[in-house]
Protein backbone atom coordinates (compact mmCIF):
# COMPACT_ATOMS: atom_id res chain seq x y z
CA UNK A 1 0.00 0.00 0.00
CA UNK A 2 1.28 3.57 -1.08
CA UNK A 3 0.96 5.01 2.32
CA UNK A 4 3.13 7.80 1.31
CA UNK A 5 0.85 8.99 -1.29
CA UNK A 6 -2.06 8.98 0.83
CA UNK A 7 -0.80 10.66 2.87
CA UNK A 8 0.59 13.29 0.52
CA UNK A 9 -2.91 13.43 -1.11
CA UNK A 10 -4.82 14.04 2.02
CA UNK A 11 -1.97 16.56 3.36
CA UNK A 12 -2.31 18.62 -0.10
CA UNK A 13 -6.01 18.21 -0.02
CA UNK A 14 -6.32 19.32 3.44
CA UNK A 15 -4.55 22.23 3.19
CA UNK A 16 -6.60 23.72 -0.43
CA UNK A 17 -9.72 23.38 1.63
CA UNK A 18 -8.52 25.07 4.63
CA UNK A 19 -7.76 27.55 1.85
CA UNK A 20 -10.54 27.72 -0.33
CA UNK A 21 -13.76 27.37 2.25
CA UNK A 22 -12.48 30.48 4.48
CA UNK A 23 -11.60 32.35 0.76
CA UNK A 24 -15.04 31.41 -0.51
CA UNK A 25 -16.86 32.54 2.78
CA UNK A 26 -14.97 35.65 2.96
CA UNK A 27 -15.93 36.82 -0.85
CA UNK A 28 -19.42 35.92 -0.34
CA UNK A 29 -19.78 38.40 2.19
CA UNK A 30 -17.79 41.05 1.00
CA UNK A 31 -20.26 40.36 -2.09
CA UNK A 32 -23.54 40.89 0.30
CA UNK A 33 -22.61 43.56 2.01
CA UNK A 34 -21.49 46.03 -1.25
CA UNK A 35 -24.98 44.62 -2.00
CA UNK A 36 -26.12 46.05 1.20
CA UNK A 37 -24.61 49.16 0.50
CA UNK A 38 -25.19 49.53 -3.12
CA UNK A 39 -29.13 49.29 -2.27
CA UNK A 40 -28.72 52.12 0.20
CA UNK A 41 -26.81 54.40 -1.56
CA UNK A 42 -29.41 53.53 -4.72
CA UNK A 43 -32.16 54.54 -2.50
CA UNK A 44 -30.80 57.60 -1.33
CA UNK A 45 -30.01 59.07 -4.52
CA UNK A 46 -33.49 58.04 -5.91
CA UNK A 47 -35.19 59.87 -2.57
CA UNK A 48 -32.60 62.83 -3.89
CA UNK A 49 -33.68 63.09 -7.39
CA UNK A 50 -37.48 62.38 -6.56
CA UNK A 51 -37.09 65.29 -4.05
CA UNK A 52 -35.81 67.50 -6.70
CA UNK A 53 -38.16 66.76 -9.25
CA UNK A 54 -41.20 67.92 -6.16
CA UNK A 55 -39.34 70.93 -5.94
CA UNK A 56 -39.05 71.97 -9.06
CA UNK A 57 -42.60 70.97 -10.72
CA UNK A 58 -45.46 73.87 -10.13
CA UNK A 59 -48.04 72.10 -8.55
CA UNK A 60 -47.20 68.65 -8.83
CA UNK A 61 -50.09 65.75 -8.71
CA UNK A 62 -48.53 63.80 -5.90
CA UNK A 63 -50.96 60.71 -6.61
CA UNK A 64 -50.32 60.01 -10.04
CA UNK A 65 -46.29 60.34 -8.96
CA UNK A 66 -46.75 57.37 -6.21
CA UNK A 67 -48.91 55.55 -8.45
CA UNK A 68 -46.24 56.03 -11.41
CA UNK A 69 -43.55 54.68 -8.55
CA UNK A 70 -45.48 51.64 -7.79
CA UNK A 71 -46.20 50.79 -11.22
CA UNK A 72 -42.55 51.06 -12.81
CA UNK A 73 -40.64 49.69 -9.84
CA UNK A 74 -40.80 47.36 -6.83
CA UNK A 75 -40.03 50.11 -4.90
CA UNK A 76 -42.32 51.96 -2.71
CA UNK A 77 -42.75 55.32 -1.86
CA UNK A 78 -44.34 57.79 0.88
CA UNK A 79 -44.87 61.69 1.06
CA UNK A 80 -45.17 63.75 3.98
CA UNK A 81 -46.12 67.08 5.15
CA UNK A 82 -44.20 69.59 7.15
CA UNK A 83 -45.54 68.28 10.06
CA UNK A 84 -44.55 64.74 9.24
CA UNK A 85 -48.13 63.64 8.72
CA UNK A 86 -48.08 61.12 5.92
CA UNK A 87 -49.68 62.69 2.76
CA UNK A 88 -49.68 59.83 0.28
CA UNK A 89 -48.00 56.23 -0.33
CA UNK A 90 -47.54 53.55 -2.51
CA UNK A 91 -48.33 50.03 -0.10
CA UNK A 92 -46.04 51.00 2.75
CA UNK A 93 -48.52 51.20 5.24
CA UNK A 94 -47.69 51.27 9.51
CA UNK A 95 -45.07 53.75 8.65
CA UNK A 96 -44.78 57.09 10.84
CA UNK A 97 -41.63 59.33 10.10
CA UNK A 98 -41.85 60.41 13.73
CA UNK A 99 -41.16 56.86 15.36
CA UNK A 100 -38.52 55.82 12.59
CA UNK A 101 -36.14 58.92 11.87
CA UNK A 102 -35.63 62.04 13.42
CA UNK A 103 -35.62 64.25 10.01
CA UNK A 104 -35.86 62.89 6.40
CA UNK A 105 -32.01 63.17 5.78
CA UNK A 106 -31.90 59.68 6.93
CA UNK A 107 -31.76 55.68 5.84
CA UNK A 108 -32.72 52.92 7.85
CA UNK A 109 -34.48 49.78 7.76
CA UNK A 110 -38.71 49.23 8.29
CA UNK A 111 -40.71 46.37 8.24
CA UNK A 112 -44.21 46.12 7.04
CA UNK A 113 -46.19 45.34 9.78
CA UNK A 114 -49.27 43.63 6.74
CA UNK A 115 -46.48 41.41 4.98
CA UNK A 116 -43.45 41.40 6.82
CA UNK A 117 -42.01 42.39 4.24
CA UNK A 118 -37.93 44.22 4.82
CA UNK A 119 -38.02 47.48 3.12
CA UNK A 120 -34.35 49.67 3.23
CA UNK A 121 -35.70 53.40 3.14
CA UNK A 122 -34.14 56.95 2.39
CA UNK A 123 -35.30 60.47 2.94
CA UNK A 124 -35.27 63.85 1.74
CA UNK A 125 -36.02 67.30 2.59
CA UNK A 126 -38.42 68.96 -0.31
CA UNK A 127 -38.62 72.63 -0.15
CA UNK A 128 -42.37 73.11 -0.45
CA UNK A 129 -45.17 74.75 1.70
CA UNK A 130 -47.18 71.55 1.04
CA UNK A 131 -45.31 68.90 1.34
CA UNK A 132 -42.46 68.11 3.52
CA UNK A 133 -40.14 65.14 2.22
CA UNK A 134 -40.28 62.45 0.35
CA UNK A 135 -38.88 58.71 1.29
CA UNK A 136 -38.30 55.66 -0.82
CA UNK A 137 -38.26 52.30 0.02
CA UNK A 138 -36.41 49.49 -1.82
CA UNK A 139 -37.34 45.79 -0.59
CA UNK A 140 -34.07 44.52 1.06
CA UNK A 141 -34.42 41.21 -1.18
CA UNK A 142 -34.02 43.45 -4.34
CA UNK A 143 -30.95 42.05 -5.18
CA UNK A 144 -31.07 38.54 -3.68
CA UNK A 145 -31.15 37.13 -6.85
CA UNK A 146 -27.78 38.88 -8.13
CA UNK A 147 -26.48 37.46 -4.91
CA UNK A 148 -27.95 34.11 -6.06
CA UNK A 149 -25.88 34.25 -8.95
CA UNK A 150 -23.08 35.31 -7.42
CA UNK A 151 -23.06 32.69 -4.68
CA UNK A 152 -24.03 29.84 -7.65
CA UNK A 153 -20.61 31.19 -9.35
CA UNK A 154 -18.59 30.83 -6.56
CA UNK A 155 -20.01 27.66 -5.52
CA UNK A 156 -19.25 26.12 -9.59
CA UNK A 157 -15.55 27.75 -8.84
CA UNK A 158 -15.33 25.85 -6.25
CA UNK A 159 -16.18 22.83 -7.62
CA UNK A 160 -13.77 23.31 -10.80
CA UNK A 161 -10.72 24.07 -8.77
CA UNK A 162 -11.18 21.62 -6.30
CA UNK A 163 -11.43 18.91 -8.90
CA UNK A 164 -8.55 21.13 -10.41
CA UNK A 165 -6.94 20.70 -7.15
CA UNK A 166 -7.44 16.87 -7.18
CA UNK A 167 -6.00 16.47 -10.17
CA UNK A 168 -2.59 18.31 -9.01
CA UNK A 169 -2.59 16.60 -5.97
CA UNK A 170 -2.81 13.36 -7.58
CA UNK A 171 0.01 14.04 -9.96
CA UNK A 172 2.26 15.58 -7.28
CA UNK A 173 1.46 12.98 -4.64
CA UNK A 174 2.57 10.60 -7.80
CA UNK A 175 5.99 12.78 -8.60
CA UNK A 176 6.64 12.82 -5.09
CA UNK A 177 6.01 9.39 -3.85
CA UNK A 178 7.59 7.65 -6.76
CA UNK A 179 11.17 8.28 -6.21
CA UNK A 180 10.39 7.67 -2.74
CA UNK A 181 9.25 4.46 -3.43
CA UNK A 182 12.00 3.51 -5.67
CA UNK A 183 14.59 4.77 -2.95
CA UNK A 184 12.78 2.34 -0.27
CA UNK A 185 13.22 -0.79 -2.87
CA UNK A 186 16.43 0.41 -3.45
CA UNK A 187 17.49 0.37 0.26
CA UNK A 188 15.75 -3.15 0.95
CA UNK A 189 17.82 -4.43 -2.03
CA UNK A 190 20.99 -3.18 -0.65
CA UNK A 191 20.40 -4.21 3.17
CA UNK A 192 19.43 -7.94 1.78
CA UNK A 193 23.06 -7.45 0.24
CA UNK A 194 21.80 -6.86 -2.95
CA UNK A 195 24.10 -3.96 -4.38
CA UNK A 196 23.32 -3.82 -8.32
CA UNK A 197 20.76 -1.51 -8.01
CA UNK A 198 19.83 1.96 -9.93
CA UNK A 199 17.40 4.65 -8.95
CA UNK A 200 16.26 6.34 -11.95
CA UNK A 201 17.11 10.61 -11.18
CA UNK A 202 14.33 12.42 -13.36
CA UNK A 203 14.89 15.79 -12.07
CA UNK A 204 17.34 18.09 -10.50
CA UNK A 205 15.89 19.04 -7.23
CA UNK A 206 16.49 17.46 -3.63
CA UNK A 207 14.59 14.35 -4.42
CA UNK A 208 16.91 14.06 -7.50
CA UNK A 209 19.60 14.93 -5.25
CA UNK A 210 18.91 12.18 -3.12
CA UNK A 211 18.29 9.35 -6.05
CA UNK A 212 22.00 10.12 -7.48
CA UNK A 213 23.24 9.99 -3.55
CA UNK A 214 21.31 6.77 -3.24
CA UNK A 215 23.27 5.60 -6.71
CA UNK A 216 26.53 6.41 -5.23
CA UNK A 217 26.04 5.00 -2.43
CA UNK A 218 25.24 1.67 -4.07
CA UNK A 219 28.36 1.73 -6.12
CA UNK A 220 30.98 2.87 -2.98
CA UNK A 221 29.28 -0.07 -0.77
CA UNK A 222 30.13 -2.34 -4.06
CA UNK A 223 33.58 -1.14 -4.21
CA UNK A 224 33.94 -1.42 -0.72
CA UNK A 225 32.61 -5.13 -0.70
CA UNK A 226 34.61 -5.89 -3.50
CA UNK A 227 37.83 -4.40 -1.80
CA UNK A 228 36.89 -5.90 1.71
CA UNK A 229 37.36 -9.03 -0.31
CA UNK A 230 40.26 -8.49 -2.12
CA UNK A 231 42.11 -6.85 1.06
CA UNK A 232 41.09 -10.59 3.09
CA UNK A 233 42.40 -12.24 0.36
CA UNK A 234 45.73 -10.52 -0.10
CA UNK A 235 45.98 -10.74 3.66
CA UNK A 236 45.57 -14.04 3.80
CA UNK A 237 48.06 -14.19 0.85
CA UNK A 238 50.18 -12.24 2.54
CA UNK A 239 50.08 -14.71 5.76
CA UNK A 240 50.29 -17.55 3.91
CA UNK A 241 53.45 -17.15 2.34
CA UNK A 242 55.63 -16.85 5.45
CA UNK A 243 53.46 -18.64 7.61
CA UNK A 244 54.36 -21.87 4.60
CA UNK A 245 57.84 -20.61 5.25
CA UNK A 246 57.94 -20.99 8.89
CA UNK A 247 56.17 -23.88 8.90
CA UNK A 248 57.85 -25.90 6.44
CA UNK A 249 61.53 -24.97 7.78
CA UNK A 250 60.39 -25.58 11.03
CA UNK A 251 59.48 -28.69 10.07
CA UNK A 252 62.36 -29.62 8.39
CA UNK A 253 64.68 -28.02 11.78
CA UNK A 254 62.25 -30.60 14.08
CA UNK A 255 63.34 -33.49 12.25
CA UNK A 256 66.73 -32.52 11.72
CA UNK A 257 65.95 -32.94 7.46
CA UNK A 258 69.13 -30.74 7.45
CA UNK A 259 72.71 -32.02 6.37
CA UNK A 260 74.92 -29.53 8.29
CA UNK A 261 75.07 -26.85 10.39
CA UNK A 262 75.53 -24.24 7.76
CA UNK A 263 72.06 -25.60 6.03
CA UNK A 264 70.83 -25.48 10.22
CA UNK A 265 71.48 -21.79 10.25
CA UNK A 266 70.11 -21.29 6.73
CA UNK A 267 66.98 -22.80 7.57
CA UNK A 268 66.89 -20.43 11.27
CA UNK A 269 68.10 -17.33 9.32
CA UNK A 270 64.68 -17.41 6.60
CA UNK A 271 62.30 -18.49 9.57
CA UNK A 272 63.70 -15.12 11.54
CA UNK A 273 63.35 -13.48 8.32
CA UNK A 274 59.50 -14.31 7.80
CA UNK A 275 58.98 -13.66 11.23
CA UNK A 276 59.90 -10.10 11.42
CA UNK A 277 57.80 -9.98 7.73
CA UNK A 278 55.14 -11.09 9.57
CA UNK A 279 55.60 -8.45 11.94
CA UNK A 280 55.71 -5.76 9.87
CA UNK A 281 52.85 -6.89 7.67
CA UNK A 282 50.68 -6.90 11.11
CA UNK A 283 52.05 -3.46 12.22
CA UNK A 284 51.41 -2.26 8.22
CA UNK A 285 47.65 -3.20 8.57
CA UNK A 286 47.35 -1.87 12.26
CA UNK A 287 48.67 1.54 11.01
CA UNK A 288 46.88 1.90 7.58
CA UNK A 289 43.28 1.21 9.24
CA UNK A 290 44.30 3.62 12.14
CA UNK A 291 44.80 6.34 9.36
CA UNK A 292 41.57 4.99 7.12
CA UNK A 293 39.36 5.17 10.33
CA UNK A 294 40.99 8.58 10.85
CA UNK A 295 41.76 7.12 14.52
CA UNK A 296 45.65 7.89 14.07
CA UNK A 297 47.35 9.67 16.25
CA UNK A 298 49.46 12.80 15.31
CA UNK A 299 51.57 15.31 16.81
CA UNK A 300 51.42 18.33 14.67
CA UNK A 301 54.44 20.94 14.95
CA UNK A 302 57.03 23.30 12.70
CA UNK A 303 59.08 21.01 11.00
CA UNK A 304 62.02 22.18 8.60
CA UNK A 305 61.42 19.50 6.04
CA UNK A 306 65.68 19.82 4.59
CA UNK A 307 66.35 18.44 8.15
CA UNK A 308 63.54 15.48 7.79
CA UNK A 309 65.13 14.63 4.21
CA UNK A 310 68.90 14.55 5.57
CA UNK A 311 67.70 12.14 8.56
CA UNK A 312 65.95 10.10 5.78
CA UNK A 313 68.65 9.83 3.52
CA UNK A 314 71.15 8.93 6.31
CA UNK A 315 69.08 5.70 6.78
CA UNK A 316 69.20 4.35 3.88
CA UNK A 317 72.77 5.70 2.65
CA UNK A 318 74.07 2.20 3.12
CA UNK A 319 71.75 0.29 1.33
CA UNK A 320 72.82 2.75 -1.64
CA UNK A 321 76.20 1.95 -1.42
CA UNK A 322 75.86 -1.43 -1.92
CA UNK A 323 73.96 -0.95 -5.06
CA UNK A 324 76.37 1.45 -6.38
CA UNK A 325 73.89 4.25 -6.03
CA UNK A 326 74.40 7.90 -5.54
CA UNK A 327 71.92 10.40 -3.27
CA UNK A 328 72.05 14.07 -3.70
CA UNK A 329 69.92 16.52 -1.92
CA UNK A 330 69.21 19.55 -3.63
CA UNK A 331 66.93 22.18 -1.03
CA UNK A 332 66.10 25.28 -1.81
CA UNK A 333 67.83 27.14 1.04
CA UNK A 334 64.94 29.73 1.89
CA UNK A 335 62.12 27.16 2.15
CA UNK A 336 59.93 27.49 5.49
CA UNK A 337 58.57 25.22 7.54
CA UNK A 338 55.56 23.03 7.43
CA UNK A 339 52.96 21.92 9.54
CA UNK A 340 53.56 18.34 10.07
CA UNK A 341 54.33 15.25 12.44
CA UNK A 342 58.33 15.05 13.04
CA UNK A 343 58.24 11.44 12.51
CA UNK A 344 55.83 10.70 10.34
CA UNK A 345 57.29 12.93 8.14
CA UNK A 346 60.21 11.13 8.08
CA UNK A 347 58.65 7.70 7.32
CA UNK A 348 57.14 9.32 4.18
CA UNK A 349 60.46 10.10 2.85
CA UNK A 350 62.32 7.01 4.34
CA UNK A 351 59.61 4.51 2.41
CA UNK A 352 59.89 6.52 -0.27
CA UNK A 353 63.45 6.90 -0.34
CA UNK A 354 64.03 2.94 0.26
CA UNK A 355 61.71 2.17 -2.78
CA UNK A 356 64.00 4.52 -4.79
CA UNK A 357 67.19 2.63 -3.93
CA UNK A 358 65.58 -1.07 -3.85
CA UNK A 359 64.97 -0.33 -7.75
CA UNK A 360 67.62 1.14 -8.78
CA UNK A 361 70.99 -0.14 -9.26
CA UNK A 362 73.97 1.60 -10.42
CA UNK A 363 72.11 4.61 -10.56
CA UNK A 364 71.22 8.12 -9.05
CA UNK A 365 68.55 9.19 -6.37
CA UNK A 366 67.72 12.50 -6.09
CA UNK A 367 65.94 14.41 -3.60
CA UNK A 368 64.34 18.08 -4.94
CA UNK A 369 63.22 21.14 -2.11
CA UNK A 370 61.64 23.98 -3.28
CA UNK A 371 58.79 26.52 -2.81
CA UNK A 372 55.82 26.96 -4.90
CA UNK A 373 52.62 28.72 -5.25
CA UNK A 374 52.22 28.64 -1.23
CA UNK A 375 53.17 24.82 -1.19
CA UNK A 376 57.05 23.50 -0.25
CA UNK A 377 57.32 20.97 -3.29
CA UNK A 378 59.74 17.74 -2.96
CA UNK A 379 60.59 15.39 -5.61
CA UNK A 380 62.36 12.25 -5.41
CA UNK A 381 63.42 10.81 -8.38
CA UNK A 382 65.58 7.43 -9.35
CA UNK A 383 66.89 5.99 -12.47
CA UNK A 384 65.23 2.69 -11.69
CA UNK A 385 63.42 0.51 -13.67
CA UNK A 386 60.32 2.69 -13.49
CA UNK A 387 56.60 1.72 -13.50
CA UNK A 388 54.15 0.64 -16.71
CA UNK A 389 51.40 2.89 -17.56
CA UNK A 390 48.87 -0.18 -16.60
CA UNK A 391 50.55 0.25 -12.96
CA UNK A 392 50.60 3.59 -12.02
CA UNK A 393 46.97 4.23 -11.17
CA UNK A 394 46.99 1.24 -8.42
CA UNK A 395 50.39 1.85 -7.03
CA UNK A 396 49.06 3.31 -3.97
CA UNK A 397 46.10 0.69 -3.12
CA UNK A 398 47.11 -2.15 -0.43
CA UNK A 399 48.88 -4.96 -1.45
CA UNK A 400 50.01 -3.76 -5.32
CA UNK A 401 52.95 -4.58 -6.56
CA UNK A 402 54.06 -3.73 -10.27
CA UNK A 403 56.51 -6.96 -10.17
CA UNK A 404 54.48 -9.30 -8.66
CA UNK A 405 57.05 -11.89 -9.81
CA UNK A 406 60.16 -10.37 -7.86
CA UNK A 407 57.99 -8.42 -5.00
CA UNK A 408 59.33 -10.58 -2.03
CA UNK A 409 62.75 -10.13 -3.34
CA UNK A 410 62.52 -6.59 -1.89
CA UNK A 411 61.19 -7.42 1.34
CA UNK A 412 57.89 -5.21 1.34
CA UNK A 413 54.54 -5.83 2.48
CA UNK A 414 52.92 -4.05 -0.19
CA UNK A 415 51.56 -1.48 2.63
CA UNK A 416 54.63 1.08 1.74
CA UNK A 417 52.74 3.21 -0.82
CA UNK A 418 49.16 3.12 0.68
CA UNK A 419 50.81 4.21 4.24
CA UNK A 420 52.64 7.00 2.76
CA UNK A 421 49.90 8.13 0.97
CA UNK A 422 47.52 8.57 3.32
CA UNK A 423 50.39 9.73 5.94
CA UNK A 424 50.54 12.39 3.28
CA UNK A 425 46.86 13.63 2.94
CA UNK A 426 46.42 13.57 7.09
CA UNK A 427 49.13 16.13 7.13
CA UNK A 428 47.72 18.51 4.93
CA UNK A 429 49.72 17.16 1.98
CA UNK A 430 49.13 15.39 -1.41
CA UNK A 431 51.45 12.55 -3.42
CA UNK A 432 51.76 12.47 -7.66
CA UNK A 433 53.85 9.70 -9.37
CA UNK A 434 55.42 9.84 -12.91
CA UNK A 435 57.28 7.03 -14.30
CA UNK A 436 58.78 6.06 -17.72
CA UNK A 437 59.90 2.35 -18.33
CA UNK A 438 63.63 1.80 -18.25
CA UNK A 439 64.49 5.14 -17.18
CA UNK A 440 62.96 6.01 -13.96
CA UNK A 441 60.41 7.02 -11.44
CA UNK A 442 59.47 10.63 -9.43
CA UNK A 443 57.55 11.36 -6.81
CA UNK A 444 56.07 14.87 -6.35
CA UNK A 445 54.52 15.82 -2.33
CA UNK A 446 53.45 18.74 -1.69
CA UNK A 447 52.68 20.64 1.49
CA UNK A 448 51.06 24.05 2.57
CA UNK A 449 53.73 26.33 3.24
CA UNK A 450 53.49 27.39 7.67
CA UNK A 451 51.55 30.49 7.73
CA UNK A 452 52.39 33.40 10.68
CA UNK A 453 50.90 31.72 14.06
CA UNK A 454 51.05 28.35 12.94
CA UNK A 455 52.18 25.89 15.75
Amino acid sequence: MNKIFYKLGVSMMILFLIVLLPLGYVMILIFTNYNEVHLYEETDEMAAQYATLITVIDDPDIELLVQSMDRVTARKMVIIDPNGNVVEDSGISGFHPSEHTTSPRETGKFIDPNDRQEYIFAGERVQNDDIGGVFIFSPSDLMDQSAIQVQQAFLLSGVGALLLALGFTFIASREFSTPLQEMERAANQMARGDLDVEVPVKTKDELGSLSHSMNELARELKRYRSNRQAFFSNVSHELRTPLSYIQGYGDALKNKLYQDESEKQQFINIIHEESHRMNRLIHDLFELSQMEEERFPLNLELVHTGDVIRRAKAKVVTEAKKKNNTIRIDMDAKLQMIVADNFRLEQIFTNLLQNAVSYTENGHVWIEGSLKDGNIEVKISDTGRGIAAEDLPYIFERFYRAEKSRSRDFGGTGLGLAIVKQLTELQYGSIQVESVPGKGTTFTLRFPEAKEGDE
